[in-house]
């Protein structure tokens, strides 16, 4: 079953594979990503480039790209985590992912 993650401003996506998300992404000339996923943040809370995010061993993983604001992992069950930049962190269905003001549930 594929995940979806569903963003504070309505949008949806189905993970296809390895991809960036941030405000205007942009993959490094020696990076190839199946999908650059673009948030509406007028505010510039979210980073061009904010994280990095995959499945490996059918789970979703997320790794923040040393964003100005971070990204914070909240699973369904137990507190708040801060992700170290450049260190995956697998997040689990029903988990949450803040970033910046804005955050992404994972089904």
């Amino acid at each position: 079953m594929p995940y979806v993650l569903s963003f504070s401003t309505g949008e949806r996506i189905v993970v296809v594979g390895a991809g960036l998300l941030g405000r205007r992404p942009f993959a490094q000339p020696n990076e190839r990503f199946d999908q650059l996923v673009s948030i509406a943040d007028h505010e510039r809370s979210v980073s061009k480039t904010h994280l990095e995010f995959g499945v490996e061993d059918g789970q979703l993983w997320v790794c923040d790209r040393y964003s100005a604001n971070g990204t914070v992992i909240i699973p369904p069950a137990g507190g708040p985590h801060r992700c170290e930049p450049g260190r995956r962190y697998r997040v689990p269905r029903g988990g949450r992912v803040e970033i910046g003001d804005h955050w992404f549930d994972v089904r």
